[in-house]
């Protein structure tokens, strides 16, 4: 039986460096996309949108339904991604839900 490689995790400053990019790629894919103007292509990034605002749903608790014709009733752009720098530098990424107003840690981070 072979060991897995032991990968070392990043140093806080790495992470939290790497959370603040990984928010704003987030919040560019939801809110800054060709896909808000109607490109529902590969390259409009709705694919990207979608699974965005699945894993935020579930990350809230909240109901889901994948697909298109799905998108009116579970918009992607409820939500926006936070950098948070205080606290642990495991958890600096968290989402907002715009309706509630409820933060929540982003577990796939």
């Amino acid at each position: 039986m072979t060991k897995k490689p032991i990968i070392p995790k990043d140093e806080p400053e790495v992470r939290r460096a790497k959370g603040k990019r990984y928010v704003a790629l987030c919040n560019a894919a939801v809110y800054d996309a060709s896909w808000g103007e109607g490109d529902q292509s590969a390259r409009g990034g709705l694919q990207h949108a979608l699974k965005l605002a699945e894993q935020a749903y579930r990350t809230h608790n909240l109901p889901f339904a994948r697909g298109l014709s799905e998108m009116r009733l579970y918009d992607p752009r409820r939500f926006t991604w936070i950098y948070d720098p205080a606290g642990n530098a495991e958890h600096c990424v968290k989402v907002r839900d715009n309706y509630t107003g409820r933060i929540a840690v982003w577990p796939h981070f």
